[in-house]
């Protein structure tokens, strides 16, 4: 019971935090995802509700090798299973036998002579939910430790898989990638040590997966190659836009990035952030891209929405977005509603929770405004995860954005991070997720209205075509657009 009452505690300031207009502080974010007062976590200790998905490769990846007793790694083992056990929001585990899975698991766990073989167990257990939102982050994969996943430098490139292929999908104008003349379209063969082809045959082999998971574990891959320390140095193979071999040698240049520790149970994130105002068939629009929901980006994204109030549309792109901390979705779909809206309801095991838009009528420097009344349109694809999916799929239940692209991740489950006895981290549901018209998104994504591929030829055109699609439906006034 301890669990279960620590993390309704813990959600109910989810529906307090943000409603009114003030300068969003540390005290928002903890609001929602931790009422503890200590700054580091404890062994059993669990932060509260997290709107997150999977981290890339190199955080996830176990790595190291050291030796463990019996005792210690059954230990590990019971507590990641009671915690699921008195914690899971559906009594039934998603139609799982808990207690049989137990039985069948736990002489595995006792035999496991190292943490990787440890973690291999528990993460064979959490894998039977078949849900998101459960994973085992290695102790040394967390800010406080050495082998932490430093991303401040990139390659200055993003991908997406198709077809069997990792498509270049875009560049920064400033990056080694571009300097070097690669362009959208072009494949990638191999990062450093990561094998494109091999990994997509490991990955098909190790579990059965939808094309949207697989292509998000892909990218995830593919994100942990491509970034790392500032200085380093990556070969790289391409095939170009008439699959001819490229072989270059790239060198991770700065990114304009922040390093954000949320807490020590989860590993850095690197946010990005970027706006602009475009001109399309006369019409001023705003765009907005960032990765994650945290606080950070509080303040550019009202900044930004301070100099769009009076352009003719936003388009919100949120692909590569996933997810972050949900009282900041709240916070920003404030600033398009002139009253109050429910983007849906989180139901845990033993209570249910709005997700509410507050309008933002007051700006930064306390002057009275009105929230963003023109249309709104949001692009989404596979790693849209958690947190943007609830803000996407809330706000086109509402009729209040379009959406384009392909359907998002489906992982929306909010979950919390408990600290396990051999040091590691368990990231564990505890809740669902329903839009205001009872559309549950876990496993399902956010469909886009406008569906719009990626296709190889469009990108080797240098079209972004469902970014365009979006701006274009702003453009034209014609509602059949």
């Amino acid at each position: 019971m301890r669990l279960r009452s620590l993390a309704v505690l813990l959600c109910a300031p989810l529906a307090l935090a943000c409603q009114q207009p003030h300068v969003c502080t540390a005290a928002c974010e903890q609001g929602l995802v931790s009422s503890a007062p200590e700054a580091h976590a404890r062994e059993g200790e669990t932060t509260p509700p997290l709107e997150l998905e999977a981290r890339p490769a190199q955080a996830l990846a176990a790595p190291a090798k050291q030796a463990l007793d019996s005792v210690a790694a059954l230990a590990a083992f019971d507590q990641a299973w009671q915690e699921i056990h008195d914690s899971h929001f559906d009594p039934t585990f998603n139609g799982v036998d808990w207690d049989a899975l137990k039985l069948e698991l736990r002489p595995k766990a006792e035999q496991a002579k190292t943490r990787d073989e440890l973690r291999a167990v528990i993460g064979e257990m959490l894998a039977r939910l078949g849900q998101s939102h459960f994973a085992v982050i290695p102790s040394d994969a967390l800010p406080a430790m050495a082998g932490a996943h430093d991303e401040s430098g990139g390659l200055g490139f993003d991908v997406r898989l198709r077809d069997g292929r990792l498509f270049v999908v875009s560049l920064e104008a400033d990056g080694a990638a571009a300097a070097a003349g690669v362009q959208s379209g072009w494949s990638v063969r191999r990062i450093g040590d990561f094998d494109v082809e091999a990994a997509l045959v490991k990955a098909q082999a190790a579990a059965s997966l939808g094309a949207r998971q697989l292509a998000f574990r892909l990218w995830a891959v593919a994100h942990g190659s491509i970034n790392g320390p500032v200085g380093g140095h990556a070969a790289v193979s391409f095939l170009d836009g008439e699959d001819h071999p490229v072989e270059l040698t790239l060198e991770r240049k700065k990114r304009n990035v922040t390093a954000h520790e949320f807490g020590p149970t989860l590993p850095t994130f690197y946010l990005e952030f970027a706006s602009s105002i475009v001109e399309r068939a006369g019409k001023k629009i705003g765009t907005l891209r960032f990765s994650n929901w945290f606080l950070p980006v509080v303040k550019p994204i009202d900044d930004a929405m301070e100099t769009f109030r009076q352009l003719d549309g936003v388009v919100l792109d949120l692909r590569g977005n996933t997810g972050g901390a949900a009282a900041m979705t709240m916070r920003v779909a404030g600033h398009f509603f002139a009253e109050s809206k429910a983007l849906g309801v989180m139901s845990t095991r033993d209570s249910k929770l709005n997700i509410l838009a507050f309008p933002r009528t007051v700006n930064a420097a306390g002057e009275m405004v009105t929230p963003f009344a023109g249309p709104l349109a949001i692009v989404v694809d596979e790693t849209t995860g958690s947190a943007s999916e609830v803000f996407a799929g809330g706000m086109q239940a509402l009729g209040r954005a379009r959406v384009f692209g392909e359907t998002s991740a489906g992982a929306v489950l909010p979950a919390v991070t408990t600290v396990l006895s051999n040091g590691d981290t368990l990231l564990h549901a505890l809740g669902d997720f329903e839009t205001s018209t009872g559309v549950r998104l876990e496993g399902r994504g956010v469909v886009p209205d406008v569906v719009v591929p990626l296709e190889r030829a469009r990108l080797l055109a240098g079209h972004d075509a469902p970014l365009e699609a979006a701006l274009d439906w702003i453009a034209n006034p014609n509602p059949n657009h």
